[in-house]
């Protein structure tokens, strides 16, 4: 029993021994120097914007808690959907500027299309319903959501994000594009976020 109770005193000593230097983070060089992804049509798993002066890609870490502690989770680009029926893919990513320790840019962005025999070409995100099926809830969107004030703009189907699909290859499960637009909500609801200059090159 004593020899059970000191191995598990040994499993928890390097999450008691962590201190403040643990949670010690800082990429502001890094996030003033962000450029865009190249646009490419071969899988790279890249998505990214200019939403609104800023220039929007996956980049640095964002702060996580739990009853062990807290600590920095690197932002990654996930992919869901592809074999969903009706077929629909969604990207979402992150985007977080810290400095000294301190979140001033967290801002996450979701891609939200369907995958259908027609995707090809231009698409109008939040109004286009000639694909909607009646039997899902899946809205295709482009959303941004302010992650440290939790203010969020979506695409308005009065005046909806134009994406443009150049490469949809079923067979290597690549899909590529661009897309621009205004991006609508806010605290007042009101609020508006211009998109320019998107590119996604994703694999799912």
């Amino acid at each position: 029993m004593r020899f059970r109770t000191f191995l598990t005193y040994l499993s928890l000593l390097p999450l008691s021994a962590c201190t403040k230097s643990c949670n010690d983070y800082d990429n502001n060089e890094e996030f003033a120097r962000a450029k865009l992804p190249a646009y490419s049509e071969t899988g790279a798993h890249t998505l990214g914007c200019r939403l609104g002066p800023q220039a929007w890609t996956v980049l640095g870490k964002h702060q996580t808690s739990s009853p062990l502690g807290s600590g920095w989770m690197p932002n990654t680009l996930e992919v869901y959907g592809g074999y969903s029926v009706p077929p629909h893919l969604t990207a979402i990513g992150q985007m977080t500027g810290v400095r000294d320790s301190k979140e001033f840019y967290d801002v996450q962005l979701s891609l939200n299309i369907r995958l259908t025999d027609t995707l090809g070409g231009l698409h109008l995100l939040g109004s286009d319903t000639s694909r909607t099926v009646s039997s899902s809830r899946f809205t295709e969107t482009l959303e941004a959501q302010d992650m440290l004030t939790y203010h969020d703009f979506r695409s308005n189907f009065r005046h909806p994000v134009r994406l443009l699909v150049r490469k949809l290859d079923r067979q290597q499960r690549i899909i590529s594009g661009t897309f621009e637009g205004q991006l609508y909500g806010g605290a007042s609801g009101r609020d508006s976020l211009a998109v320019a200059d998107g590119r996604f090159d994703l694999k799912y």
